[in-house]
């Protein structure tokens, strides 16, 4: 999208009916370029932001505190953009989080709680094969934070994850009470699963 825009209007020795055709292109064009992310004029809410729209990447110098700059870079998982917060301190990503999921005791989606991320299921003696959606990640480098959840609070589980590779990863829980410890186990109230990744 382009806004046409006439500089230096009104002229300082014109009289305003010369110039009155780009005073009219210009108040327009200021409607136009506001209402691309904002809830424009004449309409309840206005000036409020309905999103920001980054239309590239541009990694910005250091700000000076306390100026700080939200903005897009190429992204590590691909080369699609991702966002960065830089202030005096240095470089941030704005999130971590590459994949989410919650999932029933069999390893099936819990009300739609999930993203980038899906279960196979429950295998014996294995636990749950988990994939990733592809580019969520962009190597097996990556942390996964997994947790059971039981019925009371015996047994405890401890979570074992096996990355597999850039897609795929297995999370088991054995069981940490007497008298089964170790045994791999489905915990009776499911789980969750984070992944992260600079």
């Amino acid at each position: 999208m382009s806004v046409s825009y006439n500089l230096d209007i009104p002229a300082a020795n014109n009289a305003p009916s010369v110039d009155q055709p780009n005073m009219l292109i210009n108040t327009n064009a200021v409607d136009t370029i506001l209402a691309v992310d904002h809830v424009a004029f004449n309409v309840l809410n206005g000036g409020t932001h309905k999103q920001v729209t980054f239309s590239s990447e541009n990694t910005p110098s250091a700000p000076t505190n306390p100026a700080s700059v939200l903005y897009t870079t190429a992204g590590t998982a691909s080369s699609n953009a991702d966002m960065r917060f830089r202030n005096a301190n240095g470089i941030f990503p704005v999130n971590l989080i590459r994949a989410y999921g919650v999932f029933d005791t069999n390893g099936a989606t819990i009300s739609s709680q999930s993203i980038n991320i899906s279960s196979s299921g429950f295998v014996s003696n294995q636990g749950y094969t988990l994939t990733l959606s592809a580019n969520a990640t962009n190597s097996a480098d990556y942390a996964v934070f997994a947790t059971g959840y039981s019925d009371s609070l015996n047994p405890a589980f401890a979570p074992v994850v096996k990355r597999t590779n850039t897609t795929t990863f297995i999370v088991a829980f054995r069981s940490v009470t007497n008298s089964v410890t170790g045994t791999v186990v489905q915990p009776a109230q499911g789980f969750s699963c984070i992944v992260l990744q600079l």
